[in-house]
Protein backbone atom coordinates (compact mmCIF):
# COMPACT_ATOMS: atom_id res chain seq x y z
CA UNK A 1 0.00 0.00 0.00
CA UNK A 2 1.11 3.55 -0.80
CA UNK A 3 1.98 5.84 1.88
CA UNK A 4 -0.69 7.89 2.85
CA UNK A 5 0.21 12.31 1.14
CA UNK A 6 1.68 14.58 3.72
CA UNK A 7 -0.85 17.09 4.73
CA UNK A 8 -0.19 20.72 4.75
CA UNK A 9 -1.84 23.81 5.95
CA UNK A 10 -1.47 28.22 5.98
CA UNK A 11 -1.08 28.84 9.73
CA UNK A 12 0.08 31.64 12.22
CA UNK A 13 2.71 30.05 14.18
CA UNK A 14 3.78 31.76 17.67
CA UNK A 15 6.92 30.64 19.75
CA UNK A 16 7.70 31.94 23.29
CA UNK A 17 10.52 31.08 25.05
CA UNK A 18 12.10 31.78 28.66
CA UNK A 19 14.83 33.83 29.04
CA UNK A 20 17.82 33.11 30.76
CA UNK A 21 15.79 30.10 32.21
CA UNK A 22 18.57 27.78 32.65
CA UNK A 23 20.41 30.60 34.72
CA UNK A 24 17.38 31.02 36.75
CA UNK A 25 17.49 27.56 37.53
CA UNK A 26 20.68 27.10 38.88
CA UNK A 27 19.70 30.12 41.67
CA UNK A 28 16.78 28.68 42.27
CA UNK A 29 14.99 25.39 41.07
CA UNK A 30 11.81 25.38 43.16
CA UNK A 31 11.33 29.20 42.29
CA UNK A 32 11.75 29.37 39.23
CA UNK A 33 9.45 26.48 38.66
CA UNK A 34 7.25 27.70 40.83
CA UNK A 35 7.09 31.18 38.99
CA UNK A 36 7.46 29.17 35.39
CA UNK A 37 3.85 27.67 36.55
CA UNK A 38 2.25 31.09 37.05
CA UNK A 39 3.31 32.80 33.60
CA UNK A 40 2.36 29.82 31.89
CA UNK A 41 -0.80 29.78 33.29
CA UNK A 42 -1.53 33.46 32.56
CA UNK A 43 -0.31 32.41 28.60
CA UNK A 44 -2.09 29.58 27.97
CA UNK A 45 -5.17 31.46 29.34
CA UNK A 46 -4.20 34.41 26.65
CA UNK A 47 -3.85 31.92 23.74
CA UNK A 48 -7.07 30.16 24.38
CA UNK A 49 -8.75 33.60 24.72
CA UNK A 50 -7.67 34.24 20.84
CA UNK A 51 -8.77 30.73 19.86
CA UNK A 52 -4.85 29.72 19.48
CA UNK A 53 -3.95 26.11 19.93
CA UNK A 54 -1.09 25.08 21.86
CA UNK A 55 1.08 22.68 19.79
CA UNK A 56 3.77 22.01 22.42
CA UNK A 57 5.89 23.22 25.15
CA UNK A 58 9.33 21.80 26.60
CA UNK A 59 10.87 23.50 29.12
CA UNK A 60 9.99 27.36 29.04
CA UNK A 61 9.13 26.89 25.80
CA UNK A 62 5.27 27.26 24.24
CA UNK A 63 4.41 26.67 20.56
CA UNK A 64 1.27 27.70 19.56
CA UNK A 65 -0.97 28.23 15.95
CA UNK A 66 -3.20 30.58 14.91
CA UNK A 67 -5.82 30.50 11.89
CA UNK A 68 -5.65 34.18 11.91
CA UNK A 69 -2.16 36.11 12.48
CA UNK A 70 -3.93 39.51 13.56
CA UNK A 71 -5.12 37.24 16.21
CA UNK A 72 -1.39 35.43 17.04
CA UNK A 73 -0.09 39.53 16.53
CA UNK A 74 -2.55 40.19 19.10
CA UNK A 75 -1.99 37.22 21.55
CA UNK A 76 1.59 37.92 21.33
CA UNK A 77 1.16 41.48 22.22
CA UNK A 78 -1.21 40.53 25.65
CA UNK A 79 0.88 37.82 26.85
CA UNK A 80 3.92 40.31 27.30
CA UNK A 81 1.61 43.12 29.05
CA UNK A 82 0.45 40.35 31.16
CA UNK A 83 3.65 38.94 31.86
CA UNK A 84 5.16 42.68 32.19
CA UNK A 85 2.04 43.50 34.93
CA UNK A 86 3.27 40.29 36.76
CA UNK A 87 6.55 41.03 37.35
CA UNK A 88 5.77 44.39 38.33
CA UNK A 89 4.57 42.49 41.73
CA UNK A 90 7.35 40.07 42.07
CA UNK A 91 11.59 40.83 43.18
CA UNK A 92 13.98 41.51 41.02
CA UNK A 93 15.19 38.30 41.05
CA UNK A 94 12.13 36.17 40.39
CA UNK A 95 11.08 38.12 37.39
CA UNK A 96 10.88 35.83 34.08
CA UNK A 97 10.90 37.66 31.16
CA UNK A 98 9.77 36.16 27.54
CA UNK A 99 11.06 36.31 23.82
CA UNK A 100 8.05 35.86 21.24
CA UNK A 101 8.63 35.52 17.52
CA UNK A 102 5.54 34.78 15.00
CA UNK A 103 5.53 33.95 11.17
CA UNK A 104 2.60 33.16 8.85
CA UNK A 105 3.71 29.72 6.88
CA UNK A 106 3.02 26.44 5.18
CA UNK A 107 3.57 23.48 7.64
CA UNK A 108 2.79 19.97 7.53
CA UNK A 109 0.33 17.94 10.01
CA UNK A 110 1.51 15.10 11.87
CA UNK A 111 -1.41 14.29 14.61
CA UNK A 112 -1.49 16.90 17.13
CA UNK A 113 2.12 18.58 15.96
CA UNK A 114 3.25 21.01 12.89
CA UNK A 115 6.36 20.54 11.45
CA UNK A 116 8.48 22.47 9.10
CA UNK A 117 9.73 25.34 7.73
CA UNK A 118 7.36 27.74 8.64
CA UNK A 119 7.67 26.55 12.36
CA UNK A 120 11.56 27.41 12.15
CA UNK A 121 11.39 30.33 11.26
CA UNK A 122 8.98 31.14 14.07
CA UNK A 123 11.73 29.82 16.85
CA UNK A 124 14.36 31.98 15.11
CA UNK A 125 12.44 35.21 14.95
CA UNK A 126 11.85 34.10 18.92
CA UNK A 127 15.56 33.75 19.41
CA UNK A 128 16.64 37.02 17.49
CA UNK A 129 14.15 39.54 20.11
CA UNK A 130 15.09 41.48 23.14
CA UNK A 131 13.47 40.03 26.50
CA UNK A 132 10.10 41.11 26.69
CA UNK A 133 9.96 41.91 22.70
CA UNK A 134 8.24 40.60 19.76
CA UNK A 135 9.27 39.59 16.32
CA UNK A 136 7.59 39.13 13.38
CA UNK A 137 8.38 38.06 9.65
CA UNK A 138 7.24 39.98 6.73
CA UNK A 139 4.41 37.74 5.70
CA UNK A 140 2.97 38.27 9.05
CA UNK A 141 3.05 42.21 8.56
CA UNK A 142 1.27 42.33 5.25
CA UNK A 143 -1.33 40.91 6.69
CA UNK A 144 -1.84 42.93 9.70
CA UNK A 145 -0.98 46.19 8.28
CA UNK A 146 -4.59 48.26 8.23
CA UNK A 147 -5.75 46.09 10.57
CA UNK A 148 -4.36 46.57 14.12
CA UNK A 149 -3.81 50.11 16.00
CA UNK A 150 0.51 48.51 16.72
CA UNK A 151 3.84 50.06 15.94
CA UNK A 152 6.41 47.77 14.57
CA UNK A 153 9.72 49.16 13.27
CA UNK A 154 11.33 47.72 10.03
CA UNK A 155 15.23 45.83 10.98
CA UNK A 156 15.58 44.74 6.89
CA UNK A 157 17.01 41.77 6.21
CA UNK A 158 18.11 39.14 8.23
CA UNK A 159 19.68 35.65 8.17
CA UNK A 160 18.47 33.32 10.85
CA UNK A 161 20.02 30.64 11.61
CA UNK A 162 19.89 26.79 9.50
CA UNK A 163 17.36 29.06 7.41
CA UNK A 164 18.31 28.95 4.03
CA UNK A 165 17.06 32.97 3.03
CA UNK A 166 16.72 35.93 4.44
CA UNK A 167 13.51 36.81 6.20
CA UNK A 168 12.35 40.40 6.39
CA UNK A 169 11.85 41.15 10.15
CA UNK A 170 9.75 43.62 11.95
CA UNK A 171 9.99 44.65 15.56
CA UNK A 172 7.33 45.42 17.83
CA UNK A 173 7.42 49.14 18.72
CA UNK A 174 5.33 49.59 22.00
CA UNK A 175 5.59 53.70 21.45
CA UNK A 176 3.08 53.61 19.02
CA UNK A 177 5.07 54.00 15.26
CA UNK A 178 3.12 52.37 12.65
CA UNK A 179 5.70 50.65 10.14
CA UNK A 180 8.42 51.67 7.80
CA UNK A 181 11.92 51.76 9.19
CA UNK A 182 13.80 54.16 11.50
CA UNK A 183 15.54 56.05 7.88
CA UNK A 184 12.00 56.74 6.89
CA UNK A 185 11.36 58.19 10.57
CA UNK A 186 14.54 60.22 9.97
CA UNK A 187 12.74 61.26 6.39
CA UNK A 188 9.41 62.12 7.67
CA UNK A 189 10.93 64.70 10.79
CA UNK A 190 13.52 66.37 7.77
CA UNK A 191 10.42 66.72 5.71
CA UNK A 192 8.47 68.58 8.37
CA UNK A 193 11.39 70.77 8.89
CA UNK A 194 11.24 71.64 4.98
CA UNK A 195 7.69 72.09 5.07
CA UNK A 196 8.22 74.62 8.37
CA UNK A 197 10.65 76.53 6.81
CA UNK A 198 8.78 77.25 3.51
CA UNK A 199 5.80 78.39 5.23
CA UNK A 200 7.80 80.85 6.79
CA UNK A 201 8.75 82.21 3.70
CA UNK A 202 5.29 82.70 2.11
CA UNK A 203 4.42 83.97 5.25
CA UNK A 204 6.94 86.55 5.32
CA UNK A 205 6.04 87.25 1.02
CA UNK A 206 2.42 87.96 1.95
CA UNK A 207 3.20 90.36 4.62
CA UNK A 208 5.61 92.27 2.38
CA UNK A 209 3.84 92.50 0.00
CA UNK A 210 0.52 93.86 2.21
CA UNK A 211 3.30 96.42 3.71
CA UNK A 212 3.80 97.66 -0.03
CA UNK A 213 7.48 96.50 0.22
CA UNK A 214 7.05 95.76 -3.61
CA UNK A 215 5.66 99.12 -4.91
CA UNK A 216 9.02 100.98 -3.57
CA UNK A 217 11.51 101.71 -5.88
CA UNK A 218 14.88 100.24 -5.21
CA UNK A 219 18.26 100.12 -6.86
CA UNK A 220 19.12 97.10 -9.03
CA UNK A 221 21.27 94.52 -7.13
CA UNK A 222 23.34 91.82 -8.69
CA UNK A 223 20.99 88.58 -9.94
CA UNK A 224 22.10 85.70 -7.57
CA UNK A 225 21.90 81.88 -9.15
CA UNK A 226 18.94 80.56 -8.45
CA UNK A 227 18.08 77.99 -5.89
CA UNK A 228 16.60 74.91 -5.72
CA UNK A 229 14.82 74.03 -2.88
CA UNK A 230 13.92 70.44 -1.97
CA UNK A 231 10.27 68.97 -2.78
CA UNK A 232 8.23 69.37 0.09
CA UNK A 233 5.42 66.65 0.68
CA UNK A 234 2.99 69.15 2.65
CA UNK A 235 1.00 67.32 5.62
CA UNK A 236 -2.21 66.99 3.64
CA UNK A 237 0.01 64.13 1.81
CA UNK A 238 0.02 62.27 5.21
CA UNK A 239 -2.91 59.53 4.86
CA UNK A 240 -6.02 60.42 7.30
CA UNK A 241 -6.15 56.62 7.79
CA UNK A 242 -2.61 56.74 9.37
CA UNK A 243 -3.15 59.66 11.44
CA UNK A 244 -6.40 57.90 13.46
CA UNK A 245 -4.03 54.86 13.71
CA UNK A 246 -1.78 56.84 15.82
CA UNK A 247 -4.06 58.77 17.98
CA UNK A 248 -5.89 55.77 18.49
CA UNK A 249 -2.77 53.65 19.28
CA UNK A 250 -1.93 57.30 21.92
CA UNK A 251 -5.26 56.99 23.72
CA UNK A 252 -4.70 53.49 24.25
CA UNK A 253 -1.61 53.57 25.92
CA UNK A 254 -2.43 56.72 28.15
CA UNK A 255 -5.46 54.68 29.11
CA UNK A 256 -3.66 51.44 29.86
CA UNK A 257 -1.00 54.10 31.95
CA UNK A 258 -4.14 55.65 33.73
CA UNK A 259 -5.49 51.88 34.70
CA UNK A 260 -2.18 50.70 36.26
CA UNK A 261 -1.22 53.92 37.90
CA UNK A 262 -4.79 53.56 39.93
CA UNK A 263 -4.36 49.98 40.61
CA UNK A 264 -1.07 50.85 42.22
CA UNK A 265 -2.70 53.74 43.89
CA UNK A 266 -5.63 51.15 45.44
CA UNK A 267 -3.19 48.69 46.09
CA UNK A 268 -0.94 51.15 47.98
CA UNK A 269 -3.76 52.54 50.29
CA UNK A 270 -5.34 49.21 50.76
CA UNK A 271 -1.65 48.52 52.50
CA UNK A 272 -1.92 51.71 54.38
CA UNK A 273 -5.56 50.99 55.81
CA UNK A 274 -3.86 47.49 56.97
CA UNK A 275 -1.24 49.06 58.19
CA UNK A 276 -3.41 51.68 60.57
CA UNK A 277 -5.79 49.00 61.34
CA UNK A 278 -3.33 46.35 62.76
CA UNK A 279 -1.06 49.76 64.96
CA UNK A 280 -4.30 50.99 65.90
CA UNK A 281 -5.27 47.10 67.07
CA UNK A 282 -2.05 46.51 68.78
CA UNK A 283 -2.64 49.55 70.10
CA UNK A 284 -5.66 48.73 71.73
CA UNK A 285 -6.14 47.10 75.23
CA UNK A 286 -8.15 44.20 74.40
CA UNK A 287 -10.44 44.39 77.00
CA UNK A 288 -14.11 44.88 76.19
CA UNK A 289 -15.90 47.79 78.00
CA UNK A 290 -18.17 47.14 80.91
CA UNK A 291 -21.13 49.62 81.99
CA UNK A 292 -20.30 52.08 84.95
CA UNK A 293 -22.82 50.37 87.14
CA UNK A 294 -21.86 47.08 86.82
CA UNK A 295 -20.15 45.20 89.51
CA UNK A 296 -16.30 45.15 89.88
CA UNK A 297 -14.82 41.78 90.70
CA UNK A 298 -11.67 41.39 91.81
CA UNK A 299 -8.98 39.77 89.38
CA UNK A 300 -8.30 36.32 88.93
CA UNK A 301 -4.39 34.28 89.13
CA UNK A 302 -3.56 34.44 85.53
CA UNK A 303 -1.97 30.35 86.65
CA UNK A 304 -4.73 28.47 84.81
CA UNK A 305 -4.38 29.21 81.22
CA UNK A 306 -8.29 27.40 80.61
CA UNK A 307 -10.76 29.43 79.33
CA UNK A 308 -14.75 29.48 80.17
CA UNK A 309 -17.17 29.58 77.01
CA UNK A 310 -20.89 30.73 77.54
CA UNK A 311 -23.17 28.02 79.22
CA UNK A 312 -19.79 25.31 79.70
CA UNK A 313 -18.47 23.76 82.65
CA UNK A 314 -15.25 25.89 84.27
CA UNK A 315 -11.75 23.91 82.61
CA UNK A 316 -13.62 22.39 79.18
CA UNK A 317 -13.13 25.45 77.04
CA UNK A 318 -10.32 25.48 74.64
CA UNK A 319 -7.17 26.95 75.54
CA UNK A 320 -6.92 28.96 72.63
CA UNK A 321 -9.78 30.85 72.80
CA UNK A 322 -10.56 34.51 74.67
CA UNK A 323 -14.23 34.03 75.88
CA UNK A 324 -16.41 37.20 76.61
CA UNK A 325 -19.86 36.04 78.05
CA UNK A 326 -23.38 36.99 77.11
CA UNK A 327 -24.37 39.39 79.26
CA UNK A 328 -26.60 38.57 82.66
CA UNK A 329 -27.15 39.02 86.34
CA UNK A 330 -24.45 39.81 88.71
CA UNK A 331 -24.37 36.58 91.17
CA UNK A 332 -26.47 37.60 94.36
CA UNK A 333 -24.25 38.05 97.72
CA UNK A 334 -24.65 38.91 101.36
CA UNK A 335 -24.02 42.36 102.60
CA UNK A 336 -20.29 42.15 103.47
CA UNK A 337 -19.34 38.59 102.10
CA UNK A 338 -16.57 38.47 99.19
CA UNK A 339 -17.03 38.50 95.35
CA UNK A 340 -16.76 34.90 94.37
CA UNK A 341 -13.70 34.75 91.52
CA UNK A 342 -14.32 32.82 88.51
CA UNK A 343 -12.76 29.66 88.34
CA UNK A 344 -11.03 30.59 85.25
CA UNK A 345 -8.59 33.29 84.13
CA UNK A 346 -9.19 35.25 80.84
CA UNK A 347 -5.92 37.42 80.11
CA UNK A 348 -6.86 41.07 78.61
CA UNK A 349 -10.66 40.12 78.61
CA UNK A 350 -13.67 41.85 80.42
CA UNK A 351 -15.10 38.98 83.16
CA UNK A 352 -18.11 37.01 81.95
CA UNK A 353 -20.26 38.85 84.61
CA UNK A 354 -19.58 42.55 82.46
CA UNK A 355 -22.69 43.52 80.76
CA UNK A 356 -21.19 45.30 77.59
CA UNK A 357 -19.62 42.24 77.05
CA UNK A 358 -20.74 41.11 73.02
CA UNK A 359 -18.34 38.74 71.02
CA UNK A 360 -16.42 35.94 71.59
CA UNK A 361 -12.81 36.86 70.86
CA UNK A 362 -10.38 33.45 68.58
CA UNK A 363 -6.72 33.96 69.15
CA UNK A 364 -6.01 30.85 67.39
CA UNK A 365 -8.05 28.60 65.05
CA UNK A 366 -10.17 28.43 62.18
CA UNK A 367 -13.59 29.43 60.24
CA UNK A 368 -16.05 30.14 57.27
CA UNK A 369 -17.12 33.23 55.42
CA UNK A 370 -19.66 34.16 52.63
CA UNK A 371 -19.18 36.95 50.06
CA UNK A 372 -21.45 38.42 47.88
CA UNK A 373 -20.75 40.57 45.11
CA UNK A 374 -22.53 42.64 42.50
CA UNK A 375 -22.18 42.56 39.11
CA UNK A 376 -19.83 44.60 37.26
CA UNK A 377 -19.11 45.29 33.40
CA UNK A 378 -19.45 41.68 31.84
CA UNK A 379 -18.95 39.88 35.33
CA UNK A 380 -22.52 39.11 36.75
CA UNK A 381 -22.95 39.29 40.79
CA UNK A 382 -22.37 36.00 42.62
CA UNK A 383 -22.39 34.26 45.80
CA UNK A 384 -20.05 31.88 47.54
CA UNK A 385 -19.78 30.33 50.47
CA UNK A 386 -17.37 28.40 52.64
CA UNK A 387 -14.38 30.53 52.40
CA UNK A 388 -11.44 29.48 54.14
CA UNK A 389 -10.91 31.59 57.25
CA UNK A 390 -7.50 30.88 59.83
CA UNK A 391 -6.81 32.79 62.72
CA UNK A 392 -3.25 33.27 63.96
CA UNK A 393 -2.26 35.43 67.12
CA UNK A 394 -5.50 36.53 66.91
CA UNK A 395 -4.97 37.95 63.41
CA UNK A 396 -8.50 36.91 61.07
CA UNK A 397 -7.03 35.80 57.46
CA UNK A 398 -9.58 34.86 54.54
CA UNK A 399 -8.42 32.91 51.39
CA UNK A 400 -9.97 31.74 48.19
CA UNK A 401 -8.99 30.36 45.27
CA UNK A 402 -5.35 29.19 44.57
CA UNK A 403 -2.20 31.94 44.84
CA UNK A 404 -0.99 33.12 41.54
CA UNK A 405 -4.68 32.24 39.69
CA UNK A 406 -7.19 34.68 38.35
CA UNK A 407 -10.10 34.73 40.96
CA UNK A 408 -7.33 34.16 43.92
CA UNK A 409 -8.72 36.78 46.83
CA UNK A 410 -6.53 37.20 50.24
CA UNK A 411 -7.03 39.39 53.04
CA UNK A 412 -6.42 39.72 56.53
CA UNK A 413 -7.13 41.95 60.02
CA UNK A 414 -7.27 42.00 63.78
CA UNK A 415 -10.68 42.79 65.05
CA UNK A 416 -11.45 45.61 68.05
CA UNK A 417 -12.00 45.09 71.62
CA UNK A 418 -15.78 46.49 70.45
CA UNK A 419 -16.13 43.96 68.04
CA UNK A 420 -14.82 45.87 64.78
CA UNK A 421 -12.88 44.47 61.93
CA UNK A 422 -11.20 45.57 58.87
CA UNK A 423 -9.92 43.00 56.26
CA UNK A 424 -7.43 44.44 53.59
CA UNK A 425 -5.92 42.62 51.06
CA UNK A 426 -5.30 41.79 47.13
CA UNK A 427 -7.29 39.66 44.24
CA UNK A 428 -6.12 38.46 40.60
CA UNK A 429 -8.86 40.46 38.67
CA UNK A 430 -11.36 38.31 36.53
CA UNK A 431 -12.04 41.17 34.79
CA UNK A 432 -11.51 41.51 31.04
CA UNK A 433 -10.79 45.27 31.04
CA UNK A 434 -8.17 43.94 33.81
CA UNK A 435 -7.26 40.17 33.11
CA UNK A 436 -5.07 38.81 35.64
CA UNK A 437 -4.01 41.97 37.44
CA UNK A 438 -3.72 42.83 41.06
CA UNK A 439 -6.37 44.68 42.70
CA UNK A 440 -6.89 45.79 45.88
CA UNK A 441 -9.46 44.24 48.62
CA UNK A 442 -11.10 46.01 51.72
CA UNK A 443 -13.58 45.52 53.88
CA UNK A 444 -15.06 46.48 57.24
CA UNK A 445 -17.95 46.22 59.90
CA UNK A 446 -18.97 45.02 63.41
CA UNK A 447 -19.32 42.08 65.18
CA UNK A 448 -23.43 40.91 65.09
CA UNK A 449 -25.14 37.64 66.06
CA UNK A 450 -22.23 35.56 66.07
CA UNK A 451 -20.06 36.84 63.05
CA UNK A 452 -18.64 39.83 61.56
CA UNK A 453 -20.83 41.53 59.02
CA UNK A 454 -18.63 43.22 56.36
CA UNK A 455 -19.26 45.36 53.48
CA UNK A 456 -16.03 46.61 51.18
CA UNK A 457 -14.92 46.18 47.51
CA UNK A 458 -13.25 44.07 45.55
CA UNK A 459 -11.59 46.13 43.48
CA UNK A 460 -14.30 48.75 41.58
CA UNK A 461 -16.56 46.13 42.63
CA UNK A 462 -18.99 46.40 45.78
CA UNK A 463 -18.95 43.33 47.75
CA UNK A 464 -20.43 41.82 51.02
CA UNK A 465 -18.84 39.61 53.55
CA UNK A 466 -19.90 37.42 56.80
CA UNK A 467 -17.15 35.68 58.74
CA UNK A 468 -18.18 33.24 61.20
CA UNK A 469 -15.34 31.67 63.45
CA UNK A 470 -15.03 28.29 65.19
CA UNK A 471 -15.40 28.67 68.78
CA UNK A 472 -14.24 25.28 69.36
CA UNK A 473 -10.89 24.78 67.10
Amino acid sequence: MEASPIKRRLTAILAADAVNYSRHMGEDEEGTLRQLAAHRAVIDRIIEAHDGRIVGTQGDSVLAEFASPVEAVRCAVEIQEGVHTRNETLPQADRLDFRIGVNLGDVMIDGADILGDGVNVAARLEGIADPGGICISSSVYDQIAGKLSLGFVDLGERSLKNIARPIRVYQFDRTGEVGGSKRAQAARMKTGAYAGGVALLLLAGVGAWQAGWFNRQVQPKPELPPVSLPTVVTPAAVPEEMKLKLQIAEAERGKAEAELARARSDNEAARQRADADLARQRATPRVVAEKKDAPTLPAAPVSTPETTLPNASPGTGPANIASVGTPGPAPATSPGSPVAAPSTAVVGVAPAAAAGATFVLVLNGSGTATRECEGFEELRAFSESQLAVRVDDGVIMVERGTRDQVGYMFAKGRPTADGHLALAGTAISPNKRNFAKQISVYFSGAYVDGAFVLSGHSGARSCKMTVRLNAGR
